[in-house]
């Protein structure tokens, strides 16, 4: 009797083990549902005004304007043939003043499989050090559906863009990838 209870009991365990184990937890995966909605030139407004609200200090003052398959390479790291098979449009705000390295570009991709692909090719082929005299704190991407945000600024700044872009997102983003620090 007693060794029916002991493989019983050892069975049990098995089970337990088993039921503990399982497979390792996946990343979480790229948001495919669209919650941004409207005109890239006012969704990208809405990200700075939302990061404005929470700053001490505003941003640097920009000058916003559409990005185009001639100028993509030097605004976004992307060739012209990545833009042409991946993106729909493209704007960006670059600071006013060439004294600071102060860029956020937002990206309106074909579907959220290329917006994951843009947000892959941005990381690697963005040239942070594109300003002659001064270097970002931090560049980075972070995408929502169909978009991608990326912000090339100043740590806070990019902290507070990156939230805006959550918020205004219903918080239905990817991981925010921060591909460059002043550090580097």
């Amino acid at each position: 009797m007693k060794k029916i209870f002991r493989l019983g009991g050892c069975l049990l365990l098995l089970l337990a083990l088993a039921a503990c184990g399982g497979a390792p937890a996946e990343p979480p995966a790229a948001p495919t549902e669209e919650s941004l909605t409207g005109e890239l030139p006012d969704i990208l407004a809405s990200v700075i005004e939302g990061a404005n609200a929470t700053l001490p200090e505003p941003l640097p003052q920009s000058f916003e304007d559409p990005v185009t398959a001639e100028d993509c390479q030097g605004m976004l790291g992307l060739t012209p043939e990545q833009f042409a098979q991946y993106v729909e449009g493209a704007y960006v705000s670059n600071a006013a003043l060439t004294t600071s390295a102060h860029e956020i570009a937002l990206v309106k991709c074909k579907d959220a499989a290329a917006a994951a692909e843009v947000k892959q090719l941005i990381a690697a082929g963005f040239d942070s050090a594109k300003w002659v005299c001064v270097l970002p704190d931090e560049s980075s991407v972070i995408d929502s559906g169909s978009y991608v945000l990326l912000c090339v600024t100043l740590s806070q700044y990019s902290d507070a863009l990156t939230a805006s872009f959550k918020a205004l997102a219903a918080d239905n983003t990817g991981e925010k990838v921060v591909f460059y620090t002043g550090a580097e």
